[in-house]
């Protein structure tokens, strides 16, 4: 059975990352509203951070971050842990990250996850940004990092002092 897929309201809006050898599905796709939008990206790789740690990590952080109201409930793992880099196995369709805390703590999150490669310069910080747009969202929109500034709050705090256990694989 195929997928049907409704876009409705005045800013509704639909990106899905597939790759080229997906075969199309019978989809019945109804928009309607003002500036609906509908985008589907095919190609041989969607968008991702470096391959950086493992799996296990990111399945930490993802569960790290749902629990705490930081990304959509509705997230999938397998994108997860492929566009920040924690697998090398793309899942047939990716779909971006809604982000729903500030975007500083985005910031702070993807630059602890991120900072061995930064500090290397594996990784740089407008990259970085650029990444994040593409594998996040906010309210709908593409994720925009600001200038890093110091956040005091208990959701910087929750980042900041988050240890993942790590085991000896």
């Amino acid at each position: 059975m195929g997928r049907k897929i409704t876009l409705t309201g005045d800013d509704a809006r639909y990106i899905e990352h597939r790759v080229g050898n997906v075969s199309d599905d019978d989809r019945e796709i109804q928009m309607n509203g003002k500036r609906v939008q509908y985008v589907e990206r095919c190609g041989t790789q969607a968008p991702h951070f470096p391959a950086n740690h493992n799996e296990q990590l990111g399945k930490q952080w993802f569960d790290m971050l749902i629990a705490n109201g930081f990304i959509d409930r509705s997230s999938e793992l397998d994108c997860w842990l492929y566009q920040m880099g924690f697998s090398t196995t793309m899942p047939s369709e990716v779909r971006p990250i809604e982000w729903l805390k500030t975007v500083e703590t985005a910031r702070l999150m993807l630059t602890k996850v991120h900072g061995n490669l930064i500090e290397s310069k594996e990784l740089k910080v407008a990259r970085m940004n650029e990444l994040a747009a593409l594998c996040f969202t906010k309210q709908g929109e593409p994720l925009k990092l600001a200038k890093p500034r110091k956040e005091y709050s208990q959701d910087a705090d929750t980042i900041e002092n988050f240890v993942p256990t790590v085991s000896d694989l």
